[in-house]
């Protein structure tokens, strides 16, 4: 039966794990499965919350909830929703998109998934992320392997990355690799440091671009006013809030500093799951 999850009542499982936030999950039925460091964890939607599957589940449990953004509590996502509520258009979102959760995770594997990410598709980072793993991370039996660290990606032979299928972001993700490895780039450090410094440092790293940068931001480092653009995200804040007019990145992002403050990548998750369902071009 394994474990419910303390405080994970109202928690859409489906919903975050599939927003594009994180890429080691697999779906088998209503179960998810999915690797968190060295474990592998299945979860499913039940009654009242969240359940841990597993006979280890009391032991992980914390792990997982923190894992999940509902630890700690002043993170937790219903509080956010609370407030978005405020909000005239995300009153009307929600409904449609309430239990999405920010997932805290690795900063080191969520910068280089998002570097991975680039001009791609989703079945196909899957797809890299694992050819990695398995080539260079320990195994975790059954198949599955951990992300490899920073140093054994560094020293990663070109031909090893070209397999997995990288394409042109193979030397950027060894050049990322590297600085990580030798120390030149702290991630720990950037998701303690200012938004803007930290985003300053992932943009001078090469391949990160500013979705990149504030995909990381966001989604490894814990820095919850950032606020990714996409091609989804541009679509609903010029759709719902400005009629259709055009925007530079730049008024985007200012917009939604003024309009959601501290919940802004909430508010970015919410606007991006309903494009991706409801809105047309």
């Amino acid at each position: 039966m394994g474990v419910l999850l303390a405080d994970t009542a109202g928690l859409d499982l489906k919903r975050t794990l599939d927003s594009g936030q994180a890429f080691r999950w697999r779906w088998d039925g209503p179960v998810a499965a999915g690797v968190l460091g060295r474990r592998v964890v299945r979860l499913t939607q039940a009654p009242g919350g969240v359940r841990l599957l597993g006979a280890d589940g009391d032991r992980v449990a914390a792990a997982v909830r923190r894992y999940l953004g509902v630890l700690p509590s002043r993170a937790h996502p219903r509080r956010a929703e609370t407030a978005l509520r405020e909000d005239r258009v995300l009153a009307r979102i929600l409904p449609h998109t309430s239990g999405i959760s920010l997932l805290a995770q690795d900063p080191w594997e969520t910068f280089i998934s998002f570097i991975i990410s680039q001009n791609n598709n989703i079945p196909k980072i899957m797809r890299s992320i694992e050819g990695l793993s398995r080539a260079l991370g320990a195994s975790l039996g059954d198949g599955v392997y951990a992300f490899p660290g920073p140093e054994r990606l560094a020293a990663a032979r070109m031909r090893t990355l070209a397999a997995s299928s990288l394409g042109y972001r193979a030397p950027y993700v060894r050049t990322a690799a590297r600085l990580v490895a030798d120390g030149r780039l702290d991630l720990a450090a950037l998701a303690r440091a200012e938004l803007e410094a930290a985003r300053e440092a992932l943009l001078a790293v090469p391949g990160v671009g500013e979705k990149v940068g504030d995909c990381v931001l966001l989604f490894g480092l814990g820095h919850r006013t950032a606020f990714p653009v996409d091609v989804w995200v541009r679509r609903a804040v010029e759709q719902l809030y400005f009629r259709g007019r055009r925007l530079r990145l730049d008024d985007i992002q200012a917009f939604a500093r003024a309009r959601f403050g501290p919940h802004a990548g909430y508010a970015q998750q919410h606007l991006f799951a309903y494009a991706r369902g409801r809105l047309r071009p």
